[in-house]
C-alpha cells in the first residue's frame, strides 16, 4: 500500500467508558508523535481494552493472554510483528487495521480489529504503530505538544 501513514503512541487507555445507555465499552487514544500531534480514539470491547491496558503499563499476568500466545506462536515460526496500521474508519466508529508481520524478509500483511493491532504492537519489541493519514483527517483531533 502507498497511502501515507503516521507513527502515533498510546497515549490513553479507558477500561470502561459509556457507549451507548447502560453500556460500557473501553477505549484506546493514539497520538502522533511529532506536531501536530493530532489524535484519535477508538471505542473498542472492554476485553481488548483490558489487553492493550495491560501490554501499555507493562503489567505481568500470570497466565498468557492470546495477544501473548500469538506473539510467541510467531516467534517460533521465525516472524515478528512489524507495526500495525489503523488503516480506515467507517461512519466515525467502524475502524479498520492491518498487521504486517515479516517473516524471512517478506513482508505479509493480515486483516485486523485495531483493537487486536495495538494489543498485538505492544506485545512486540520494536514494532511500531501507525494511523492512515486519511483516518486522521476524517477523525484526528488537534491538540497541544506534550509537556516535556
Amino acid at each position: 500500500m502507498t497511502d501515507a501513514v503516521v507513527k502515533v503512541t498510546v497515549s490513553d487507555v479507558r477500561t470502561a467508558v459509556p457507549a451507548t445507555p447502560g453500556v460500557e465499552a473501553g477505549r484506546v487514544t493514539l497520538r502522533e508523535e511529532e506536531a501536530p500531534y493530532r489524535s484519535v480514539s477508538v471505542v473498542i470491547a472492554q476485553p481488548e481494552a483490558k489487553a492493550i491496558h495491560v501490554a501499555w503499563t507493562q503489567t505481568a499476568s500470570r497466565r498468557p493472554s492470546t495477544w501473548d500466545l500469538f506473539v510467541a506462536a510467531l516467534f517460533l515460526l521465525g516472524a515478528v510483528v512489524d507495526r500495525v496500521v489503523v488503516t480506515a474508519v467507517e461512519d466515525g466508529r467502524h475502524f479498520f487495521a492491518r498487521i504486517e508481520v515479516v517473516k524471512d524478509g517478506v513482508r505479509h500483511q493480515l486483516d485486523a480489529r485495531p483493537s487486536d493491532a495495538i494489543a498485538l504492537a505492544l506485545r512486540t519489541p520494536n514494532s511500531g504503530i501507525y494511523v492512515a493519514e486519511q483516518v486522521f483527517a476524517d477523525m484526528g483531533i488537534a491538540e497541544p505538544p506534550p509537556d516535556n
